[in-house]
């Protein structure tokens, strides 16, 4: 064996890759670590040290093998449309009218072969993914190689620039996955224009490690996280209106960025998690020495305990939420406490507060249209412990300590403090069983063992994360018995030891007040309202024109496909015009398209029965549906 190299074809396909952003950041071959290798005969593989080869002899044969055995039976991703909950009324009407309308036409033995993405783990030389490109349908190819050799080597011996210009030619994508977070960048891809098309996906392991491994598992068994809905067209209404009550006020504090100036007492975050009520006595301890910051359920177990908050947060935009705020203030009187919370919030809520502090989260339409020039933020969700913790580190708070942020249970059966409102609601039986998040797995605990956890709270846990270490500069303390936290440092809350406070509450909450934008006229834009609402008709009118030129006898999953992306179009469009009716429509177009793909893919794809023609009746009259509930909102 002796080395190789195409030096023509590796510098035309570093230039034709290049141009389109797939490689950018791509190292040089590093020079010891493997080496591309020819034999006598001419079949290349590559030398992954000490003469062993990474292909058993020829390793175009070898690879031909392998893609042949795949197509006998692929791997494949699927993702069957779940209902939401049960204020998602549209959505929930479109997939239970998918199902039941379509259940007694013919369907096919397996799902139709067409999907949305290729995922191939493993670039090796790469022989197999201009065979799978070749042999299979699909609209984006996504290859994720960890070693940036092998993609060296690769450039060398596979015409990529060709194999590139070949996709795009019949309009699919190519992706290469590389470097840190490669999951991320996965999601990130598929929550693409093809997004709808995830169902019946191939992923095709081209040789094993337990990175990949983990990768594969990931998308078969968190196909969850991919499915998510960005808020059904319900939900961003009322996301809508809220905002809009709330800005018709005057009165409260924006914040537009992140407080510069640090502030001078420690800050303790108070969430209702179950180990909250082992610590509340020092709570009370320290409390004249601290700012207290409560999130939305961790209000009731303070202020029953003696403990008032400084700061209370709020994230979601529940009725019952208004409800409970409400509740609260006629019983405790909550003057004095500052509200810290979305705009998106029910309007009821900021009244029973002395001061209201709204920030901006990302992806909310409401964020779009009234956000303009403003920092929005990810850090802040999917809990309101979440939105403590952002709120704590966005106000400039240095020293940090969070009580009850458990992000788990270590008995599922005591998931809250036994003083919220789980545990205190008038009719206790019907709690006494309930749970209100799924407990599907373990990770390991802040002060030792194991803590229960699930998908939800999980992200909350690694958001917060995520929020210590990219906003830096905060010693943060967990002295909650929960799930561990990146980045902050368990501490047992009766080791707890303060220093006489440099100044007042009152002080340095005002410091942080005068560094926010002062609001004292409504944000309210009734013109742009309008144009918004007139804007989400048209996208629903366009989609039904778009429904009405299909032809109900052709195969279904291939018209469903071409709907698909004629509304991908449209919602491009709504997009670049502002992007806030997209932020209230995209959740439901995406029901609406992946719902459609689906049920197109497990008809008989030769049977003429009017089983498509069933599916594009149902797919409209979901639209027309939409009519009245965007009336409601924008009249």
């Amino acid at each position: 064996m002796r080395p190789y190299q195409n030096a023509d074809r590796y510098k035309s396909n570093l230039r034709q890759l290049s141009r389109h952003g797939h490689l950018s950041g791509l190292p040089p071959l590093s020079s010891a670590a493997t080496r591309l290798v020819i034999d006598g005969a001419g079949n290349l593989n590559v030398d992954i040290g000490g003469g062993n080869l990474l292909y058993p002899g020829d390793a175009q044969a070898a690879v031909e093998r392998q893609v042949a055995s795949f197509l006998e039976t692929p791997s494949r991703c699927f993702c069957k449309p779940e209902e939401v909950f049960e204020d998602g009324a549209e959505v929930n009407w479109l997939y239970r009218s998918l199902r039941d309308r379509l259940a007694s036409f013919p369907k096919a033995e397996t799902q139709a072969p067409f999907a949305g993405f290729l995922v191939v783990f493993g670039l090796g030389l790469g022989h197999h993914v201009r065979m799978l490109a070749e042999r299979l349908r699909f609209k984006a190819l996504i290859v994720i190689e960890t070693h940036d050799d092998f993609i060296n080597h690769s450039l060398h011996v596979v015409d990529w620039a060709g194999l590139a210009q070949s996709l795009a030619r019949s309009d699919r994508s190519l992706h290469f996955v590389r470097g840190p977070n490669l999951y991320g960048q996965i999601v990130s891809i598929i929550n693409s224009d093809d997004y709808a098309l995830l169902d019946g996906s191939y992923l095709y392991a081209h040789y094993q490690t337990p990175e990949y491994t983990d990768l594969i598992q990931k998308l078969f068994f968190k196909a969850k996280d991919l499915t998510m809905l960005p808020g059904w067209v319900e939900d961003q209404l009322l996301v809508f209106r809220n905002a809009t009550a709330n800005f018709a006020r005057s009165g409260y504090w924006l914040q537009r960025a992140r407080v510069p100036s640090r502030r001078r007492r420690p800050a303790f975050v108070i969430g209702a998690g179950p180990s909250l009520d082992k610590d509340l006595d020092d709570i009370k301890r320290c409390r004249d020495q601290v700012v207290v910051i409560t999130a939305s359920s961790g209000l009731k177990p303070c202020l029953e305990n003696g403990i008032r908050p400084d700061i209370h947060c709020e994230l979601e935009n529940s009725p019952g939420l208004g409800d409970v705020a409400e509740s609260l203030a006629a019983k405790y009187d909550l003057s004095g406490i500052t509200l810290y919370a979305t705009p998106s919030v029910d309007p009821r809520i900021s009244p029973c507060f002395d001061k209201t502090v709204y920030f901006f989260r990302s992806g909310l339409s409401s964020t779009v249209f009234y956000g303009q020039g403003a920092d929005h933020t990810p850090l802040a969700e999917p809990t309101s412990g979440n939105t403590a913790v952002y709120c704590a580190l966005s106000l400039g708070f240095k020293e940090i300590y969070l009580f009850g942020l458990d992000f788990g249970a270590r008995d599922p059966n005591h998931h809250h403090s036994r003083h919220s409102v789980y545990f205190t609601y008038e009719d206790e039986a019907e709690l006494a069983t309930y749970t209100p998040y799924q407990f599907d797995y373990t990770l390991p605990g802040n002060f030792g063992g194991a803590v229960n956890t699930g998908w939800l709270l999980n992200l909350g846990q690694t958001v917060v994360g995520q929020a210590i270490a990219q906003i830096g500069d905060a010693r943060v303390m967990n002295c909650s018995d929960g799930c561990r936290i990146p980045g902050a440092a368990p501490l047992a809350a009766e080791a707890i030891a303060l220093a006489d406070p440099p100044c007042s509450v009152a002080v340095d909450l005002e410091a942080a007040l005068a560094e926010l934008a002062r609001v004292g006229e409504p944000l309210t834009r009734p013109d742009d309202f309008a144009r918004l609402g007139a804007s989400l008709r048209g996208f629903a009118a366009d989609c039904r024109d778009i429904l009405h030129r299909l032809d109900p006898h052709g195969a279904p999953q291939g018209v469903i496909v071409a709907f698909c992306d004629q509304v991908n179009r449209r919602l491009g469009a709504l997009k670049e015009d502002g992007g806030a009716a997209y932020g209230i429509i995209i959740g439901h177009s995406r029901a609406l398209t992946s719902g459609a793909f689906h049920y197109a893919s497990t008809l008989d794809q030769a049977d003429d029965g009017g089983g498509l023609a069933a599916l594009i009746a149902v797919l409209d009259e979901g639209l027309a549906r939409l009519g009245p509930v965007i009336d409601a909102t924008f009249g």
